[in-house]
């Protein structure tokens, strides 16, 4: 039997800990642990953060891994013409489409893609579109018509070189498209609908389809059609990713009874083989990020219930020597007092929290470790809608309202053990402000004046006073926000509930949009600097998170409980929300947001 030494050419390795570079197939021995490990590839699916609407795409998907596209398609009897843009970690709306439909065709990336045809009304009939848009990452622009109206049409390739069938299910024929206009290209073998497609146009591949159940592989050349071995399950409505030689197949139906699947299939150019890693939820008529195999989303589609209905769930497919655990939100401790319209600072696993309004503003300050909450001496005034900053063992609370309803220019200090009244008061009071930076380079911003108008100034505290910081450009109140004193942002709030500001440390700018407003009562914010955060919650009791990178929002995983009137802190890949409650209402709940992380697949065997 061959050694190791003989199949790889190298010894094993001993190494006291696991390597952080390895190779798959890489093995060594672990000498603190004496086992015999190796980073190996797998197979997985994770949830991914849901798309801002549910709809059925139709197969209509395209882009990569963290570039994707998403266009149109039908919610029960909704036909959509919005479209989304997939990050990587999350989605943003992108430039709609010019009229509603869905089953059109598509090929292309974000940035650079083209769709036609589709469905247009319940009945596809002789009107059904021709029409061809070209998408430049944020509008639409008229091209040349397809040479039919048609829907279901699959699309693969480049916006200047795709190859499409024309009809649904009753037709062989095929164009090809050349960036500018469509021309007639030789007849696949069979006609069929709702195939899974990838690869380029002169390496493409259709697989499955309808009408019955059909599991058939058919391989393009870029001028002829051969057939391929079959895949395993046959079924139809699939979504496809990957190219020519190593390619996948998602979900679908599967006639008779036209029962949604989880199966996963991959194409290594000759055969299928069913994958070991299936989708969470049974789903066909999805979209999915068509120019990658090693990593692709699978988004929307209907579910085993069939009908019209679409669903707004994405999963993550992966092929890696690493172990993805997507992002999510989890339960946190329980704070031993009820509130809304609380104030808090520091990190994940070493906060403070303090203040808020049940029946009247409160003086309660508690501490959190991460795991629970312990009491602490109470705030020398109490406040709610105050700002804060700072850390567990050095912080700083400023303005709100105190009772009974006065608006508080007092400023409080924290030393990790009690609580102080600072001699640098503002001037004067503010409520419903956002605050951000340390004990000593805070940052307070907007909020509300005395005589009920809103400010649009900041301020910027060094430990010794508070001087004039640059002004936004609109007023705001109760808006989120979170950074340090020369990196700070805040969005949303009132007036206008989608507006963002960045702040360099002298003056601020706009900033992306939120895709979700969140006027009224404030919501949560976590992040160290103005090109990394997250917002959660708002009013009135929004579950929605959105994620920021510096250029535009999309959407993170939800909130277990909407809740609004509320305050957090953190980072934005390790967050906290605390209490909060929706216009009346208290909560003691605590919940803990962890960004998307990775592991390496490290597998142990047996020495002997």
């Amino acid at each position: 039997m061959s050694t190791y030494k003989e199949i790889v050419g190298k010894k094993i390795k001993s190494l006291s800990s696991d390597p952080s570079d390895s190779a798959d197939g890489q093995m060594w021995y672990n000498t603190t642990t004496q086992k015999l490990r190796a980073l190996a590839t797998s197979e997985t699916t994770h949830s991914g953060t849901p798309m801002i609407n549910k709809r059925s795409l139709y197969g209509f998907g395209v882009g990569t891994s963290t570039a994707g596209l998403v266009v149109g398609g039908i919610d029960d009897s909704t036909y959509l013409s919005v479209v989304e843009e997939w990050n990587g970690s999350g989605w943003a709306a992108g430039g709609a489409y010019p009229t509603a439909r869905y089953s059109a065709g598509s090929a292309g990336t974000q940035t650079a893609a083209i769709a036609y045809c589709g469905r247009i009304s319940p009945s596809p009939g002789p009107g059904s579109p021709t029409e061809t848009y070209n998408y430049d990452g944020s509008s639409w622009t008229s091209g040349n018509s397809f040479p039919t109206g048609n829907n279901s049409c699959q699309g693969i390739g480049a916006v200047n070189t795709a190859v499409v069938s024309t009809q649904a299910y009753d037709s062989t024929a095929m164009h090809h498209w050349n960036g500018t206009s469509w021309t007639s290209a030789n007849a696949r073998n069979t006609a069929k609908g709702g195939q899974a497609a990838f690869g380029t146009q002169t390496a493409a591949i259709l697989a499955g389809g309808y009408p019955s159940e059909s599991n058939i592989t058919e391989v393009y050349d870029g001028t002829n059609w051969t057939s391929g071995n079959t895949m395993n399950t046959g079924r139809n409505q699939i979504a496809g990713s990957g190219t020519q030689t190593d390619g996948l197949a998602f979900g679908g139906d599967k006639p008779p009874t036209e029962a949604a699947q989880t199966t996963i299939e991959s194409w290594d150019g000759t055969s299928w083989a069913t994958s070991p890693a299936t989708l969470s939820t049974a789903r066909s008529r999805s979209g999915a990020g068509r120019n990658t195999t090693s990593g692709t989303w699978i988004a929307g589609g209907i579910g085993p219930g069939g009908g019209g209905e679409g669903f707004d769930s994405v999963e993550i497919y992966t092929k890696s020597t690493n172990i993805t655990t997507a992002a999510a939100w989890a339960s946190g401790g329980t704070v031993p007092y009820t509130s809304r319209q609380n104030m808090s600072f520091g990190t994940q696993t070493a906060a403070i929290a303090c203040g808020g309004y049940v029946s009247s503003t409160l003086d309660t300050s508690v501490s959190y470790n991460g795991t629970s909450y312990s009491s602490t001496p109470t705030l020398n005034v109490a406040a709610r809608m105050g700002g804060v900053a700072g850390t567990q063992t050095a912080g700083i609370q400023f303005g709100g309202i105190q009772p009974p309803g006065t608006y508080n220019t007092n400023v409080q200090s924290w030393n990790g053990s009690a609580w102080s009244n600072n001699p640098y008061n503002l001037s004067t009071g503010t409520y419903g402000l956002m605050g951000c930076g340390t004990q000593t380079a805070a940052l307070k911003v907007g909020g509300e004046n005395p005589g009920g108008g809103n400010y649009t100034t900041s301020e910027e505290y060094d430990g010794e006073g508070w001087t004039a910081g640059g002004a936004l450009p609109e007023a705001k109140y109760v808006a989120a926000g979170n950074g340090v004193q020369t990196s700070a942002i805040i969005t949303g709030g009132s007036p206008s509930g989608t507006t963002t500001f960045e702040y360099n440390g002298s003056s601020w700018t706009a900033g992306g949009a939120l895709a979700t407003s969140r006027p009224g009562t404030q919501a949560g914010s976590a992040g160290a600097t103005s090109d990394s955060n997250i917002v959660f919650g708002g009013g009135p009791a929004l579950a929605v998170t959105e994620g920021y990178d510096g250029t535009s929002w999309s959407t993170r995983p939800s909130l277990a409980t909407g809740r609004g009137s509320t305050n957090g802190n953190g980072i934005a890949t390790a967050g906290l929300m605390v209490s909060g409650g929706p216009p009346s209402g208290t909560t003691t709940n605590t919940e803990e947001f962890t960004g998307e992380t990775t592991s390496a697949n490290i597998k142990t065997f047996s020495s002997s």
